[in-house]
């Protein structure tokens, strides 16, 4: 069952449900329908699962195994069901594969990088380059939703473990460090492997969209700020 699994992480992680979901942005009334039966949905089952470092299904693994498993209580099923009530969210995640020539040129500029960097292939980052405006989808709103996907492939993860490189080198300028963002409550297993240099980017998970947004908010930071290490002209 959902809210048992529920309780035993907040358990295990030494934290108190109520607070755990404020800080997700969450009503903490989900508590009681939960207990008493209510599904859950995708986006919320997607904040949790990142905040413990855990798979979806995990919340419907049986506390018990049994080898008669009613129908109702399926894992597969459930998490079928989930899926199936939001197609959209699905479609969203399952495409982080490839982007598009033209926007590579534009984040690589934004970010003052080279290509070759945010693909892996070079551990040299900074390049000179200029900020200039769009009059489309943004570099930088660009890099939103490259962050808001699962990563379908490897070269799409170390994408997005790069950028966040990016991120964590430009916060590391304005004295915010790996301790800082495990007390935001930030997954303390992918953040410390992030400043791990031991392991590999294809071994690692980059920060997700979620992550960003509570960053910024709880340092009272500009995007500009975390992508390129200054505060940009361009609003």
């Amino acid at each position: 069952m959902f809210y048992n699994q529920l309780m035993k992480l907040c358990e295990e992680h030494n934290e108190k449900p109520t607070p755990l979901l404020r800080s997700l942005g969450l009503s903490a009334t989900n508590l009681k329908r939960w207990q008493n039966g209510s599904t859950v949905n995708s986006d919320i089952l997607a904040k949790l699962a990142e905040h413990f470092d855990v798979p979806v299904d995990y919340f419907f693994q049986e506390d018990e195994i049994s080898n008669d498993i009613p129908d109702d209580a399926n894992a597969f099923q459930k998490v079928y069901n989930i899926f199936r009530a939001h197609p959209d969210n699905i479609a969203s995640f399952l495409n982080g594969d490839k982007i598009p020539q033209k926007n590579y040129q534009e984040i690589v500029e934004y970010l003052s990088c080279s290509e070759d960097y945010l693909f892996g292939k070079s551990s040299n980052c900074v390049v000179d380059s200029s900020i200039k405006a769009f009059n489309h989808l943004t570099a930088k709103e660009y890099i939103l939703h490259i962050m808001n996907r699962l990563s379908a492939n490897s070269d799409y993860q170390i994408l997005q473990v790069r950028i966040s490189y990016i991120i964590l080198n430009n916060l590391k300028k304005i004295g915010k460090d790996k301790n800082e963002l495990i007390a935001l409550k930030l997954s303390k297993k992918k953040i410390e492997r992030l400043y791990d240099n031991d392991i590999a980017d294809n071994k690692k998970r980059g920060l997700n969209l979620s992550d960003i947004q509570r960053i910024v908010e709880a340092f009272d930071l500009g995007y500009d700020l975390i992508f390129i290490g200054k505060n940009s002209d361009i609003l």
